[in-house]
């Protein structure tokens, strides 16, 4: 009997030290009657045991915007009182510097003001400033307009209008933002060759040109091959007429 409780517990021993950890479990009883030496299970070491999926880093919380710099209000009052007085880059301008203050307070500025911004970059955008005009559709209609129909509508059609403009003067991302507008049948009916002619200037102004399997990819429909051969060359001259 001690001479089997040696030998378990020297195989016991070799085995461990190859990385595996054992218990001992009652044995069945033999034939006899007679009790049976314990026999050793082996349980997987911790390096064979599966770990649980690495839980997904904490997204970081979103940056606050740092106070104004020393000469930040003296520049935010310039661009305001151009804009109060007409002058539409300025006001786009304006509406640039008092974006961070939306997400969180900047120390000196009102939330009036704050909220005159909106007004600023409408008037921008209806001045045919590009980058007004994207960023007018990327806000989107404030609470009165979305409660509107009217309203609405009124927004809609200033929004592709503006995008359409902003396109015409060379502004890749809005040529971006129409390709998938007119393929998604949003703001406007649908209208596959117009979707892709965008998304082909939107690729030849990155220097990107696409391919017409890449093309065909990001329509949410089939397209022919004659339509879609027309559409890349109205594309092309979309950048030709572009400004």
């Amino acid at each position: 009997m001690t001479n089997g409780w040696l030998g378990v517990l020297g195989a016991a021993g070799l085995l461990a030290a190859l990385g595996l950890v054992f218990v001992a479990v009652p044995a069945p009883p033999p034939a006899g009657g007679a009790p049976a030496a314990p026999r050793l299970a082996a349980l997987a070491s911790p390096a064979q045991v599966p770990m649980p999926a690495a839980r997904p880093p904490v997204a970081p919380p979103r940056r606050v915007p740092a106070a104004l710099a020393p000469a930040a209000p003296a520049e935010l009052d310039r661009v305001v009182a151009a804009a109060r007085l007409g002058d539409r880059r300025a006001g786009y301008a304006a509406y640039r510097l008092l974006s961070p203050c939306a997400e969180a307070a900047c120390p000196g500025v009102p939330l009036t003001l704050v909220n005159e911004r909106l007004r600023f970059l409408a008037e921008a955008a209806r001045a045919g400033v590009a980058g007004a005009q994207v960023d007018f559709f990327l806000e989107g209609p404030d609470a009165v307009q979305a409660a509107d129909g009217e309203g609405l509508q009124a927004w809609r059609e200033q929004a592709l209008g503006g995008l359409k403009d902003a396109a015409a003067q060379c502004e890749p991302f809005a040529m971006g933002q129409l390709a998938t507008l007119l393929d998604a049948g949003e703001l406007t009916p649908r209208d596959a060759i117009a979707a892709v002619a965008y998304a082909v200037a939107e690729g030849q102004l990155r220097h990107r040109p696409p391919s017409d399997e890449s093309l065909r990819d990001r329509l949410g429909e089939p397209i022919a091959d004659a339509d879609l051969e027309a559409a890349r060359v109205r594309g092309l001259g979309l950048v030709a007429a572009c400004r």
